[in-house]
């Protein structure tokens, strides 16, 4: 294992770089677009572009890094993202950070391809959980740092964009250096929603309802602790997130495997929805810590049951399409992301900042009564997946828990199907 991870660290590291810069990002673009003057209309729609943007270079990653391998893809992406952060200091204009931000969610998802297909081929069935592991800790402990990057700048001020743009550059070090084998050219699969709507109900619903509930709260939490806590306060809310899912993924993951994943699902959503009205019901009157811990469950809830709806799906796979399945249910998950920001915007106009936890409570309860009545049409199945910890983001990650492709020679890892 310690050899293994020797021998990935440099993908590891480079993704873990790129993701401080990520999470300063997501703290940075809010605060900075609302100074200029923008309504949060404007705001749900930059967010939506991003995800639009991201949409787009996952359905493009497979061909691109079969026509110029992946060392050149990250690198010219990483370059792109840079100069696409950067672009939005030198304009205030709506059109223009949705373009830079469309372009950014491109760029991030052919970095995401690329990292995640070469883990993908560099580790074994055997190891794939510990090192999915350890890839999980990294990249969601560097969102949950990045904000701190940018701590104490005032939103105008052009530090904190050159600070991204120089850790995005940054992360092209360690892949432009490593000596790790390059994957060999990947296969295109088509992503068949339907049919994978058909095999998982539960699953594609759960994906969607995190794309919808997480992109939007995300996106303007950081005005909501900026406007009573103080700007400050932003960098804490965002980190707290991150920090209760890190924290609660893999234990909720493991109860998974042993009970109806839809159970666990409709458990993370109900404690999500419970934190949002909280934090709907008492805005503006809770004392920044209570606060802050509030988002921290709301995010254990919000941000970990994704994983667990991707582990629901594996269940059902046909062994095969495991990794064909994990990335429909990722186009599923940026539908929900777009649809969002784009819902949350106009109604954060209308009801000030704290309507997004009403939007956030209601849409986590609409997830957990379908997982329960999902239960109640369709039996658990009788044999499961192994969990293996996913992130939003992950444009390749069901292919690194889970394999590309089961062979009736290769011998099944614990708890996984042999195929029959």
């Amino acid at each position: 294992m310690t050899s293994l991870l020797r021998n990935v660290a440099a993908l590891i590291i480079a993704v873990t770089i790129l993701q401080l810069a990520s999470g300063l990002l997501g703290v940075r673009i809010p605060l900075a677009f609302t100074e200029e003057g923008h309504s949060r209309t404007a705001l749900g729609l930059i967010a939506a572009s991003y995800s639009a943007g991201f949409m787009m270079g996952a359905m493009v990653a497979t061909g691109l890094l079969a026509r110029v391998g992946h060392i050149r893809v990250y690198a010219a992406c990483a370059a792109v993202f840079s100069v696409a952060t950067l672009m939005l200091h030198f304009s205030d204009q709506i059109w223009a950070w949705g373009l830079a931000r469309m372009v950014a969610g491109m760029a991030v998802a052919l970095m995401f391809a690329a990292i995640e297909s070469w883990l993908s081929f560099s580790i074994g069935s055997r190891v794939r959980g510990e090192v999915m592991s350890v890839y999980m800790v990294l990249t969601k402990g560097a969102l949950a740092v990045g904000p701190f990057f940018a701590f104490g700048y005032a939103p105008a001020e052009a530090e904190p964009w050159m600070i991204a743009a120089a850790l995005a550059a940054l992360s092209m070090v360690p892949i432009c250096f490593t000596a790790t084998e390059q994957p060999d050219p990947p296969k295109s699969q088509p992503l068949a929603l339907v049919e994978q709507f058909a095999t998982a109900p539960a699953a594609v619903i759960g994906s969607f309802g995190a794309g919808l509930v997480n992109g939007g709260v995300l996106a303007l939490a950081p005005l909501y602790a900026a406007e009573h806590y103080g700007p400050n306060a932003a960098a804490e809310f965002y980190s707290a997130a991150f920090i209760g899912s890190l924290l609660l993924q893999w234990p909720a993951g493991r109860l998974s495997d042993r009970i109806d994943r839809r159970l666990v699902i409709a458990g993370l959503a109900g404690l999500a929805a419970l934190a949002a009205f909280a934090l709907a019901i008492w805005s503006g009157r809770l004392q920044s810590w209570s606060a802050i811990f509030l988002f921290f469950l709301w995010g254990a809830g919000a941000l970990s049951f994704y994983g667990i709806a991707v582990a629901h799906m594996a269940d059902r796979a046909e062994p095969g399409k495991l990794a064909q399945s994990a990335a429909g249910l990722l186009f599923v998950w940026a539908g929900g992301s777009i649809i969002g920001p784009l819902l949350l915007g106009p109604l954060v106009d209308l009801f000030d900042v704290a309507g997004m936890f009403w939007f956030a409570a209601a849409a986590a309860i609409a997830v957990a009564a379908a997982m329960f009545w999902r239960r109640t049409t369709r039996e658990a199945p009788s044999v499961k997946e192994e969990f293996a910890p996913q992130l939003g983001t992950s444009v390749a990650a069901g292919e690194i828990a889970y394999g590309d492709e089961r062979s009736p020679s290769a011998p099944a890892a614990s708890g996984e199907r042999a195929p029959s």
